[in-house]
């Protein structure tokens, strides 16, 4: 004989089921991130430019020109998948793997979205832009032009932010200017 009664065995063994089927509602789940807080983001105050033809109304610089890059990497990517990338030949392997945000960044170039709100008197707007990889930023942070203002969400304070961009638009709030990217 082992030691162990029938009745033990199955009272320990019901009670190891009922504790590992409950430690997982016990514990607390980690909580996804918000949309608004995922990427890296900045908000600048740019010129306004035409759209060009074919297209509709004015855009803020910048916007267009991250939205084709972001354009064309997908229409790439889609193409690629559709023939099976086995034109491209072997793949070299990389010296190392990626992290998750490296893949995310090189698998979503440019501009993934922006939003944007007219300046007071029209000539300008204050643009919140959206981009998986910061070197998106890298033509707007290049930019030195004294009327253009630059600001990276999470870097530069929300006060700053606010109180500087309000001298363009009396009623503008940070906190109702936000750009989701799912």
């Amino acid at each position: 004989m082992l030691g162990y009664s029938l009745p033990n065995m199955m009272r320990r063994t019901i009670l190891c089921l009922l504790l590992s089927l409950g430690i997982p509602g016990i514990l607390p789940a980690q909580r996804a991130v918000a949309p608004v807080n995922r990427y890296f983001r900045v908000i600048c105050l740019v010129h306004l430019k035409d759209a060009g033809q074919g297209a509709q109304g004015i855009v803020p610089e910048f916007a267009t020109e991250g939205m084709a890059v972001a354009q064309a990497a997908q229409e790439a990517a889609v193409a690629a998948a559709a023939k099976g990338d086995q034109s491209a030949g072997p793949q070299p392997r990389a010296e190392k793997p990626l992290t998750a945000a490296a893949a995310a960044a090189s698998s979503r170039p440019g501009i993934l979205a922006w939003s944007m709100l007219e300046s007071d008197d029209g000539t300008m707007a204050i643009v919140q832009l959206v981009a998986a990889d910061r070197h998106a930023f890298d033509l707007i942070f290049a930019d030195k032009r004294p009327e253009i203002r630059v600001f990276e969400i999470g870097r530069d304070k929300p006060e700053a932010i606010q109180n500087e961009l309000r001298k363009f638009r009396k009623d503008f709030d940070l906190q109702n200017f936000r750009v989701a990217v799912q």
